[in-house]
């Protein structure tokens, strides 16, 4: 049986209960927020200030990732080489928090690994210098935040007194805040983001603890691509292993034919030939079957 808004009303006075609220004020954990109105047209960018929950942080603009499944494919794609996923990075890290802040935000990112030399990027000539200096003067929001808690902000550069041969740089940039966010990566690797803005107060804590949030996001994405890289890597020495491998064995193989000895006698003429000459094994087989009628033979391990 059905009951009419009166009755329903009728039934609660009754009960002595007020009636509850066509629609319930919703509490989030960490802000309160108001009942959206209708979806714009366009995702309009934050006025300065205006709070946002760590959530809103992994949902930047049209320019960057809605989600980390969305994101960690943006940083491989049409990306040749790892400085192409850093510079990827960068750019979508810059519109995130653009958005959060409501002006313009540069970034830059740092990327160390064992055995290799650091890579940098900026999203433009100055903050991937910026990077560089870092590496130069040993200290910056890249360093701290590699070295510290993970998290480091200034938020009035000129009153700071904070990073004494590094900070006179940023001051001639008209640089006036600063934020920087360690990656978590892998052992044996460390990378950071750090990110520049002009004006003053551009990093309060509510736009730390959602551009954290974005660089969880980010560090999974980085090190889905590192993974990637190091597996083509993998893959192409281990063809270049077999195609080497394989050349040997056939100038091996013209050796034993001309010389009627075993496989042993031929490698340790390859071997000779190499140590006298200080060339590679490889190079000297290709040099042995690039020498006969029909020119070098062609591996099997092109395709």
């Amino acid at each position: 049986m059905k009951l009419s808004g009166s009755q329903v009303s009728q039934a609660h006075t009754s009960a002595g209960r007020r009636p509850a609220p066509a629609h319930p004020t919703q509490y989030s954990i960490q802000h309160s927020v108001p009942h959206p109105g209708p979806a714009p047209t366009q995702d309009p960018t934050p006025r300065s200030g205006e709070p946002l929950d760590a959530a809103s942080a992994a949902k930047p603009s049209a320019s960057g990732p809605a989600s980390a499944d969305g994101f960690m494919p943006d940083l491989a794609t049409g990306a040749k080489t790892l400085t192409d996923s850093l510079e990827i990075l960068v750019r979508l890290a810059s519109a995130t928090v653009s958005r959060l802040t409501g002006e313009r935000i540069e970034c830059a990112v740092i990327l160390n690994r064992v055995k290799r030399v650091s890579a940098t990027a900026g999203t433009d000539s100055q903050t991937a210098r910026f990077a560089r200096l870092e590496r130069e003067v040993g200290e910056g929001p890249l360093s701290e935040a590699l070295t510290g808690s993970g998290t480091v902000a200034m938020n009035r550069v000129a009153a700071d007194f904070r990073w004494a041969r590094y900070r006179p740089h940023l001051q001639d940039a008209g640089i006036d805040s600063v934020l920087g966010l360690r990656l978590s990566l892998g052992e044996g690797t460390e990378a950071a983001l750090a990110f520049f803005a002009t004006g003053a107060q551009a990093f309060p804590p509510h736009v730390v603890a959602a551009a954290r949030s974005f660089a969880d996001v980010a560090s999974r994405g980085l090190r889905l691509v590192l993974e990637l890289h190091a597996a083509s890597a993998r893959a192409t020495d281990l063809q270049s292993a077999l195609e080497s491998r394989t050349s040997i064995d056939i100038a091996c193989g013209v050796i034993m034919a001309q010389n009627r000895c075993s496989y042993n006698d031929a490698i340790t003429i390859i071997a000779t030939a190499s140590s006298h000459r200080n060339i590679k094994l490889r190079t000297v087989a290709e040099g042995i079957l690039a020498s006969l009628p029909g020119g070098t033979p062609r591996t099997h391990f092109e395709h």
